[in-house]
């Protein structure tokens, strides 16, 4: 591309005008006609004809005019018409050899201007694409962690089901204890009145049922199960408490001095702030 004609659009080639072709930069910084912007649009996206850039847009008109490239090129046809006496015959051609010395060192100075500018602008749009990344990888990371967050749940529930299967254990066993005590309080009352054979039976279904206590409770994968959770959960919100009650990040939003991906270091503790001032 011609970049001595800044009158021209890049993609067409035909000068800029106040109707069709009315110049209108990107978002990346590149500039070019109404018209082709239009015609480069594509299912709601335009890709940079210069830089390959993805941008969302349905109408040209969405992008801002470049009000600076209309001036230059107001100034530019002025000096043109006001030194036509004076371009020589055989560089007809070349009407920019009728510009001033003055007004080339004004080209040259916007076009240094505008050059710092795109590369301040790459600069940003790299900065934002790493930032992206990295945002990114965070996302996937908490979307593990909230894996293993309902992994830790769901072993909490298994641990409650079976402490409700052992509650209700015991209470079975409870039941059919104070009815064995009953008995055995009833047989002491009338024992004048009971056989042997009656009381040796009454004693050894208590002693069954002493035994069977003894054997059942407490189950050990229960209790172990629970107390290996708890101490589990525990430990993970004693952390979190810990962490989020910690000094506050440093406020960053406003330093224009420091790069995006600096500033996430500094919050995310890898740089200190010191090392930046």
């Amino acid at each position: 591309m011609d970049n001595d004609k800044p009158e021209e659009c890049k993609v067409c080639f035909n000068n800029y005008d106040e109707e069709l072709r009315r110049p209108r930069t990107l978002l990346c910084g590149h500039t070019f006609c109404s018209q082709c912007i239009e015609d480069t649009i594509k299912n709601a996206q335009l890709t940079c004809p210069s830089c390959r850039a993805e941008h969302s847009a349905t109408d040209a008109t969405q992008f801002p005019i470049n009000y600076t490239v209309e001036a230059f090129i107001k100034k530019l046809r002025s000096i043109q018409v006001t030194s036509v006496g004076t371009v020589s015959t055989r560089c007809g051609q070349d009407r920019t050899r009728g510009i001033s010395k003055k007004l080339r060192s004004w080209v040259q100075e916007h076009k240094s201007s505008i050059s710092n500018l795109i590369s301040e602008c790459e600069e940003a749009l790299s900065q934002l694409g790493k930032y992206q990344g990295q945002v990114r990888d965070w996302k996937t990371q908490h979307h593990q962690l909230q894996d293993r967050l309902y992994d830790l749940l769901e072993q909490n529930k298994a641990a409650i089901e079976l402490l409700e299967q052992e509650d209700t254990s015991v209470l079975t066993m409870t039941t059919e204890g104070e009815a064995e005590k009953k008995q055995l309080q009833t047989m002491l009352e009338t024992l004048n009145t009971v056989t042997i054979d009656e009381a040796d039976q009454y004693n050894v279904e208590v002693e069954d049922w002493i035994q069977k206590c003894q054997e059942l409770f407490p189950d050990v994968n229960t209790v172990y199960t629970s107390v290996k959770v708890q101490e589990t959960i525990k430990k993970a919100l004693d952390t979190i408490t810990t962490e989020t009650g910690a000094t506050a990040a440093p406020v960053l939003q406003g330093d224009s001095a420091t790069t995006i991906m600096e500033k996430v270091k500094i919050i995310t503790g890898e740089i200190p702030p010191a090392t930046l001032t």
